[in-house]
Formats: structure tokens, sequence, C-alpha cells
């Protein structure tokens, strides 16, 4: 997936440059823009933003997404893991709703250029999925699994810098490319249901075969609190009118 993901950032670069090569950016008259971050698409992440340019230079901006799980199993009372195990991702099991609003700062002789700031809000839950991880890798490899149901409640800031392109077809109608890039703080309050676990034991050239693990009726909660930074890295298309 980070193969495809590498592949489809390249392939958008491309069209990036070109259409640089192509837009001349014309003075600043739209107010309204309504952009698809592509940067997305590949995870089945589906952004919808809007930005109200209030003045030249002073815009505000929203956005809404979802993602559904992609990834999910149905049985997960008897597993079978193959030869390779079965690593859990949020990414890939969790659905996930998202909320932002922030401001920008246009600066340069063309106004195309912006800082940003922006609060979020992300929600997140993944039911009965498996969870793995290495205990042991040594001659053998001994890793444990667990059915889990998660819930993340998730809050933050991304702090921002970004470039618009921007290819005119009238004075009524605009379509470009908005490429950002910055760093995001966030604060996770994550719920965790076990209902049960396994211990599995095997050498390297071994598959592990089939799993159990059967619901329980004595499931164990836990709650956790994590701080995070990351850097992010975007491209969105955009439409723009009067």
């Amino acid at each position: 997936m980070k193969s495809l993901s590498l592949h489809f950032t390249v392939l958008v670069f491309c069209c990036l440059m070109t259409f640089h090569s192509l837009a001349q950016d014309p003075p600043v008259v739209h107010r309204n823009f309504i952009g698809f971050t592509l940067t997305e698409l590949p995870f089945l992440d589906f952004r919808l933003s809007y930005e109200r340019r209030l003045t030249p230079i002073h815009a505000l901006t929203f956005s809404v997404g979802f993602k559904p799980a992609y990834k999910s199993y149905a049985d997960a009372t008897q597993v079978n893991l193959g030869q390779n195990t079965t690593a859990w991702c949020y990414r890939n099991t969790a659905n996930w709703l998202y909320f932002s609003a922030g401001y920008r700062f246009y600066f340069g002789r063309k106004k195309t250029v912006y800082t940003s700031g922006e609060l979020f809000y992300k929600y997140m839950w993944a039911n009965e999925i498996i969870y793995s991880f290495g205990l042991q890798n040594t001659e053998t490899i001994r890793n444990q699994y667990e059915l889990r149901s998660m819930s993340t409640n998730l809050a933050g800031l991304n702090l921002l810098i970004g470039k618009r392109v921007t290819i005119r077809f009238s004075n009524y109608i605009h379509m470009g490319l908005d490429i950002y890039a910055g760093l995001s703080l966030r604060c996770k309050f994550i719920n965790t249901t076990i209902y049960s676990s396994y211990i599995a034991t095997h050498y390297h050239d071994e598959g592990i075969g089939v799993v159990s693990l059967p619901l329980s009726e004595n499931s164990n909660v836990t709650y956790q609190t994590m701080f995070q930074g990351s850097p992010q890295f975007g491209i969105n298309l955009f439409f723009s009118w009067k």
C-alpha cells in the first residue's frame, strides 16, 4: 500500500509540473473554492473542502471526510493466517469521519502562496478486528493475536504552507491544484475492547495455519491517551468561481 501511495504521489507531481508549465496564475478574483484531496484517495479516504476568500489575502476553510473500512475479517473466530502473519492496521480496518475549520493568509504578488492553521477532529472506529504484535523473533517467531474493537476520538492542529496552481477556463470557472505541506499536532483518546487472545509460535519457514479467537464474555476494556506530531503533505484538485 505504501508503494501504491508513492506511485500515486509521483504521478500527481508529474501532473502538477505539467499544469505549472501551462498555467498562468491570474489575479485573485474568485472567492469560492471547492476541492477534493487526491492524495488520500488510494486509502478510500474521501475529503471535500470549501474555501471562502474574504479578501485577496484572508480566507476561511472548511472540510469534511469519510473513510470506510476496506479490510475486514468475516469470521474472526477462525482466522487462517497462512504463510504470512496478518498485521492489524487502523488505516485499513477503521471507519472514520473527519471535520476541520481553518484560516489562510495569502502572500506574494499573485496571492497564490499561503500559510494556514486549521483545527480538526476525527472519530475512528473498528469492530472485531485482528491485532498482531511480535513477542519473539529469533530462530522461531512468537506472536500474539487479539480480537479487538477500537474507537478513537482525535483532535489536533495542522500548521501548513501551500501553493495554488490555476488553469483558467473562463472568467467564471477556474481549475487547478493546491499542494501543501506542514506539521500536524494531535491528541488521541483510544478506547480498546479485547475479546480474546492467542499466542502462536512457529519457525520462519513455517506457516501459522488457523488461529482460533473465540469471543469471550469477560472482555477487557482499556483507555489510552496519546500525543503525536507528524509531517503533513497533500494535493487537492479544486474548482473556483466568483
